[in-house]
């Protein structure tokens, strides 16, 4: 009914003559007040009118131009009637179509959600229309060879307006939209733009306008890249240095040391995504960090950074080549060029080279690429290349360390590290009964020296060190105690049992049990660490082990142990009979020492029978009066630190020559001892004690006072040396992540200028990675919202605000795609203790200020010995930090928190440095993350962006970045971009309308 009377309106102001405004009055009268036109077709009917003749009527044009301005109809309407003409014979009424979309292309928007919804389709519809028209075109060329000058006119038209319509970003981002909503539609488009390059190709026709052929292919496959972001990064030339990559590695090789290599890969993958680094500089930067890694190495105790720069990170290298190949590219066999370009770089650091070959008595650059020649990073030609730019500075160096005659270097180490391992554990596979004399002489001899923390390092990198851990408890299973045996036999299986004891303990003391054992191993060593070692954050109650004893027994250990000499030849119990039953012993010789019922001279003999008989004894022990001193006061920790000190006690000349191999277990049971004794009862001075790298150290220092001093080594060197990776870790556990992210996050803010902020903030975000969920939560949930919302100080605008941004979207998006929760377990020595523990933990030890001393000797790789072979596939690396559908905890909850505290920012349409970060932290997220946000951005609250578009300049925000933040696969997804997009525009248009 109103489309009727709204055609004989139509008709009386074409024959009167009416102008716009008449129109504008008159039409009113026949739709309703705040009804829209496109409810009863308005747009459908002034076009029908318009077009029933050859020509286009301009004053029926002109009526629907003077509608689309006083928002009587939508430009959704409009565009998608126009799509629907099908006369294409009729070539005037279509140049005034086109001449009427050119008019109003500058103005295309919405106001309500009715139209919005619209949009994307008519947008579709049209744009597959003028494809239509150039398709007809370029076809009718293609048959005759020639074009009228009406159809050379309709070419000029569509060309004008399909430049006009590709400049639009607004409508581009709209028909990206489209693309999702209505992709069988969109298919036509593509079909239209094959039929005109088809049409082009066979008649080499080239249309008038240029570019026109790009436009169309835009057209055809637009994709999100061609939407405009104003990236705020806008330096997109990666830095000359990079303090990132060598604390990273740093971190993660103190953490976890035992993953596989994919693990590393995908680590360097994120980062590479990060920083855009090329291959070639990737690789340099990952080679620059091992060796920086390893001059801050000083003595031999230490080589696990040596066995990784040596077998893992050849292997880290090849995975990264494998995947980030294009498969077009010739591919050498016997070399890597990234390879060979970051060794040219390399060579550039010559202070950085001169060192390490000071500190390893050769030419390491040659040393080194011997190696990798037989693993094809390099090949033979490369080799002598680079070994002679450096071999004049080498040979100077060396000639001074002979003169200065200087301790053995680490190189020698690593030779030595080359064959025992395999050696180990092929004689561990053997039959037990035919090798134990030859067995024992093995595990003896690695306790010799630096023996042991070389294999321990070589199958650490190796990924063999549950290899060994598995046959060594099968050899201390084998060595149980057969009752009746006597003689030679009983004396080496009671010290198999004994060393293979110390080394398992030794090796649960540096990685944790929940590394290198099962959940459920039913084995005695196995259930002995369940439930009577102490671990650090991972206490035993004393009291459960006591329960576990025989009382009979005990009395008979008691009554033995106190007899001058303690053979117990005619006993049955077993050694590790003893090994559970010496805490009941322990216990009573304790508390009668404390009634004074037995003198301190008869607990000295006790403890000196104990120790006699086997140096695993001593350790159970030692075990049970850690366990005791975690649960009782502190001026009750004396004596039992006096009778751990006992055990440290060396024994004398006599006992020493009674015993085979009495040293190296001597030496091994010493340092498991200290490890605990340290982490019970700090020393007054770091200095005079040499603990491994893995050992977390204690001191009575204050917490804030050991991170100043870590801290003021690490941004005076601007790199992470291996203790000071070990220290922070300490610290991490002591203080919360809370603490020590409030901590480096705050030198990040002293920074004054902003290439310095970044360095910081890269290597806070290095950092990180000892905990980077922990951390992560702590960033978003405490320290950032604190920092933004009470402290209105320079730190809060820009550049500061900038590169608190940067550092929180770097470390969402790294604990984003950290593995699931089972490899989460393994990924960190943190000793996954309940938050009590931690939190008594934190209170009742203070940590070090210092590392260890630490050294590291490197391990090379046979060709034999190949860490993992070609057969790694690159999905296996690639899922490795697969990006989740769904967050995991806290990820999720911080996520949510941080985003509703921004909510709380943009409520007022007030720009402030509260706006601005909140604007500089999604775009970072977009920017950083791209697709791998996707999980992260479905949490954004509903309006969050509305406000923000509100509060925001326009040229700040562009539509490249809202069409990013949704999922535009999904309907709510499309219809909050489309409504964002909206908002933008009209926003956008108001803006120009003031400036008119």
């Amino acid at each position: 009914m109103k489309e009727n009377k709204i055609i004989k309106l139509v008709h009386v102001a074409w024959r009167e003559r009416w102008s716009d405004s008449q129109w504008g009055i008159n039409i009113k009268n026949v739709i309703p007040r705040g009804v829209s036109g496109d409810v009863y077709n308005l747009s459908d009917c002034l076009l029908q009118q318009a077009l029933i003749g050859s020509t286009a009527n301009p004053m029926v044009l002109n009526y629907l131009k003077h509608s689309l301005c006083a928002h009587l109809v939508s430009y959704a309407a409009v565009l998608r009637r126009i799509a629907k003409y099908e006369h294409f014979d009729r070539i005037y009424c279509l140049t005034s179509l086109l001449d009427f979309v050119d008019s109003i292309l500058d103005g295309v928007s919405c106001r309500t959600k009715a139209e919005e919804s619209m949009l994307p389709g008519a947008i579709v519809s049209f744009v597959d229309w003028l494809m239509h028209i150039f398709a007809t075109i370029t076809t009718s060329y293609e048959m005759n060879r020639e074009l009228s000058a009406e159809n050379s006119y309709l070419l000029d038209q569509c060309c004008a307006v399909i430049e006009k319509l590709v400049k639009n970003q607004f409508i581009l981002a709209i028909l990206f939209v489209g693309r999702q909503e209505a992709p069988d539609n969109y298919s036509k488009i593509r079909e239209n733009y094959a039929t005109i390059k088809t049409s082009l190709t066979n008649s080499n026709f080239t249309p008038p306008h240029p570019g026109v052929e790009k436009y169309l292919q835009k057209l055809a496959y637009i994709d999100v890249h061609h939407l405009d972001m104003k990236i705020l990064d806008v330096h997109q030339v990666p830095e000359p240095i990079s303090y990132c990559v060598q604390p990273l590695l740093a971190v993660e090789v103190l953490l976890n040391p035992c993953n596989d290599v994919s693990y590393y890969v995908a680590e360097m993958q994120m980062l590479q995504r990060l920083k855009k680094f090329s291959n070639t500089r990737l690789f340099y930067e990952i080679i620059r960090a091992g060796f920086v890694s390893l001059s801050s190495v000083v003595t031999s105790h230490d080589t696990i950074w040596g066995a990784f720069m040596f077998f893992k990170v050849p292997q880290i290298i090849k995975q990264l080549h494998a995947l980030n190949r294009a498969s077009v590219e010739p591919n050498p066999t016997d070399f890597i060029p990234e390879v060979v370009e970051a060794f040219e770089m390399l060579l550039e650091d010559n202070l950085l080279l001169d060192l390490m070959d000071s500190k390893c008595s050769c030419n390491i650059i040659e040393y080194l690429l011997n190696d990798w020649a037989k693993q094809h990073l390099v090949n033979e030609v490369h080799v002598k290349h680079f070994a002679a730019q450096r071999d004049q500075e080498a040979s100077l160096l060396l000639q001074k360390r002979e003169w200065g005659n200087q301790t053995q270097s680490i190189i020698n180490f690593i030779i030595r590290a080359e064959v025992p391992l395999s050696g180990v554990l092929k004689t561990l596979s053997a039959d037990y009964n035919k090798v134990q004399e030859a067995l024992l002489g093995v595990l003896c001899q690695v306790l010799v020296g630096n023996s042991f923390d070389l294999i321990l390092a070589v199958a650490t990198v190796e990924g063999r060190l549950k290899t060994f851990v598995s046959r060594l408890i099968q050899c201390n299973e084998n060595s149980k105690q057969i009752p009746g045996e006597i003689g030679k036999a009983s004396i080496i299986r009671s010290t198999l049992f004994d060393v293979s004891f110390l080394i398992l303990t030794s090796i649960v003391q540096t990685y944790g049990s929940h590394v290198v054992l099962t959940d459920n191993g039913d084995s005695f060593f196995e259930k002995w660490v369940r439930e009577c070692m102490f671990e650090r954050n991972k206490p035993k109650n004393h009291r459960n082990m006591l329960a576990m004893c025989d009382d009979n027994i005990v009395d008979e250990l008691l009554l033995t142990f106190s007899k001058p000499d303690t053979q117990m030849k005619s006993s049955n119990i077993t050694w590790n009979d003893i090994c559970i039953n010496l805490p009941g012993v322990i216990n009573h010789v304790l508390i009668s020492w404390e009634k004074d019922t037995l003198s301190a001279a008869d607990v000295k003999n006790i403890l000196d029978n104990i120790k006699r008989r086997m140096f695993s004894f001593s350790v159970c022990a030692t075990a049970y009066l850690r366990a005791y001193m975690h649960s009782v006061k502190d001026k009750e920790l004396l004596k039992p630190l006096n009778m751990i000190q006992q055990f440290l006690t060396p024994p004398c000349n006599e006992e020493m020559s009674s015993q085979e191999n009495v040293k190296e277990r001597l030496g091994l049971s010493f340092q498991i001892i200290r490890k605990m004794q340290y982490d019970a009862h700090p020393a007054g001075s770091l200095k005079s004690r040499s603990l491994t790298l893995t050992q977390n150290l204690v001191s009575r220092n204050p917490l804030v006072d050991q991170y100043k001093d870590v801290w003021s080594t690490i941004a005076d060197n601007g790199w992470v040396s291996p203790g000071a990776a070990q220290v922070l870790e300490s610290l991490l556990h002591a203080g919360g992540p809370a603490w020590l992210s409030s901590q480096l996050v705050e030198e990040m803010l002293k920074c004054k200028y902003k290439k310095d902020m970044m360095k910081t903030m890269d290597i806070v975000f290095a950092i990180s990675h000892l905990d980077i969920e922990r951390i992560t939560e702590a960033l978003l949930t405490n320290v950032v919202p604190a920092i933004i919302n009470n402290r209105q100080e320079e730190d809060t605008n820009l550049p500061h605000s900038y590169v608190l941004a940067r550092l929180c979207v770097y470390c969402i998006i790294s604990a984003l795609e950290t593995r699931n929760q089972t490899m989460q377990k393994k990924r960190s020595r943190s000793h996954d203790g309940d938050d009590h523990e931690l939190n008594n933990a934190a209170k009742m030890r203070k940590i070090a200020p210092d590392g260890s001393d630490n050294s590291c000797s490197n391990d090379f790789l046979s060709e034999n010995n190949l860490l993992l072979g070609s057969s790694i596939t690159a999905m296996h690396a690639n899922n490795m930090r697969e990006t989740p559908t769904q967050l995991r905890e806290p990820l999720q909850s911080s996520i949510q928190y941080i985003f509703k505290v921004f909510q709380h920012f943009v409520a007022t349409d007030e720009l402030s440095p509260k706006t601005y970060f909140v604007y500089q932290f999604i775009t970072l997220l977009v920017e950083c993350g791209k697709d791998r946000v996707k999980p992260i951005l479905k949490l954004l609250p509903p309006s969050l962006m509305q406000c923000l578009l509100k509060a925001m300049a326009a040229e700040d925000i562009h539509v490249g970045l809202i069409t990013r933040l949704y999922d535009l696969r999904v309907n709510i997804g499309r219809q909050a971009a489309v409504s964002d997009l909206c908002l933008w525009r009209n926003i956008k248009l108001k803006q120009q309308s003031i400036q008119l």
